[in-house]
């Protein structure tokens, strides 16, 4: 359980870096003409971090039996 923890919050610390170095709004959608309909604070990405962490949490840690 502690493993796990310590993944996440790694993964968290590593984005955040990622994300200073971002503008402060990023487009997330775009419409057929390539225009950008939907935009969001860089900080909204922090919640992608549930997907590698599912991942992780699936296929590579540690299965008690």
């Amino acid at each position: 359980m502690k493993k796990d923890f310590i993944v996440l919050l790694i993964m968290l610390i590593v984005l955040f870096v990622i994300i200073l170095f971002l503008p402060d709004l990023i487009p997330i959608h775009f419409n057929w003409r390539g225009e950008a309909d939907i935009v969001v604070h860089k900080y909204f990405l922090l919640f992608g971090v549930i997907i590698p962490y599912s991942v992780y949490w699936q296929f590579f840690r540690e299965k008690r039996d």
